[in-house]
């Protein structure tokens, strides 16, 4: 059986993938009414990584692969903390409606309430492998990112230029 999944953070990353699955076809993708966000403190660093808040008008892009039951399985181990439910997809060119995929999501178990900044490495490749998709990919992933603090990605990283590899 095939699974749909959506990568939105160091899944979209097939270096960071291959880790629970190896040679995924992605498409790039955009979720509607959801934010991203880098609000789950990592344990015992003062630093964030991505996740996912429901919230109306908003969207983001990500990619869609297809899993089998045992890629879903390791997935969802190495995303432990997440909750896994279901989002409507679109194409991120065209729109079109391409059905709904598992995406991980945490309503309140690791949430940073201090404000941390993202950790680097991990932000980093996850904005890598978005601007390895497209250019115009890697800038919607910037503008429809967001710190704890709520400052859009392409304002924040004008602040923080160690956090920009990208030239």
């Amino acid at each position: 059986m095939k699974y749909n999944m959506i990568g939105y953070g160091s899944l979209m990353s097939h270096t960071s993938l291959i880790e629970s699955c190896k040679n995924k076809r992605f498409i790039p993708v955009k979720i509607k009414n959801f934010r991203r966000i880098f609000n789950i403190q990592e344990i015992n660093l003062k630093s964030d990584i991505l996740n996912l808040k429901k919230e109306k008008k908003s969207k983001c892009n990500a990619v869609f692969f297809k899993v089998n039951e045992k890629e879903l399985a390791e997935i969802k181990e190495r995303e432990d903390w997440y909750n896994f439910e279901e989002a409507q997809v679109y194409h991120f060119k065209t729109n079109k409606n391409l059905g709904k995929a598992f995406i991980s999501i945490d309503y309140s178990v690791l949430i940073d309430k201090k404000g941390y900044n993202p950790n680097k490495t991990y932000f980093i490749l996850c904005r890598e492998a978005a601007y390895h998709i497209s250019k115009e990919f890697g800038e919607f992933w910037d503008k429809t990112t967001y710190t704890s603090k709520g400052e859009r990605i392409d304002k924040w990283i004008r602040k923080y230029k160690e956090y920009d590899t990208i030239n």
